[in-house]
């Protein structure tokens, strides 16, 4: 016999709704960051609809330029992904042709590097990825982008 879910009463939402600390949601660093995350992608991802990619995909297409890792996983690390994640992110990379893996390395050994093709396309990326740094700095304004700036280098320290 399956167990039953319990059962919630208004008592109990009410008692929950009673705790909720004032302008929980105003200060949630959560929800702020999902928001604020959110809302810069969606800003890079339109100056990329044209070309078919996502902009973790141009980002990790810039990190395998730039190099400096030594397996899937040092990359996944330096991108902040779970190595699960970043496995996803470089098979559509890959079948489009854009990295390949010039080693033959298998499992975590593995070790991509840009194609020709690859390479081409980001040389066009970069300038898009430009303007929306440029046009994301001129909506917040120096004094707040360089504010923003600190307060994500510091929260990403924390990890």
């Amino acid at each position: 016999m399956a167990a039953r879910p319990p059962k919630t009463s208004k008592v109990k939402t009410a008692k929950a709704a009673a705790c909720l600390p004032e302008g929980m949601s105003d200060v949630c660093m959560l929800l702020k960051t999902r928001r604020a995350a959110r809302t810069v992608t969606r800003r890079y991802n339109a100056l990329l609809k044209p070309f078919g990619l996502q902009s973790t995909q141009v980002s990790l297409l810039a990190a395998i330029a730039r190099g400096g890792f030594d397996s899937v996983s040092d990359l996944a690390e330096t991108m902040a992904l779970e190595r699960s994640a970043m496995l996803r992110n470089l098979k559509p990379l890959e079948q489009a042709g854009l990295i390949a893996c010039p080693r033959g390395g298998q499992g975590r050994a593995q070790k991509f590097a840009l194609t020709r093709k690859g390479d081409a396309l980001l040389v066009k990326l970069i300038p898009l990825w430009q303007r929306a740094q440029d046009e994301l700095r001129e909506a917040l304004g120096d004094k707040a982008w360089r504010a923003a700036q600190r307060g994500l280098a510091a929260l990403g320290s924390l990890a």
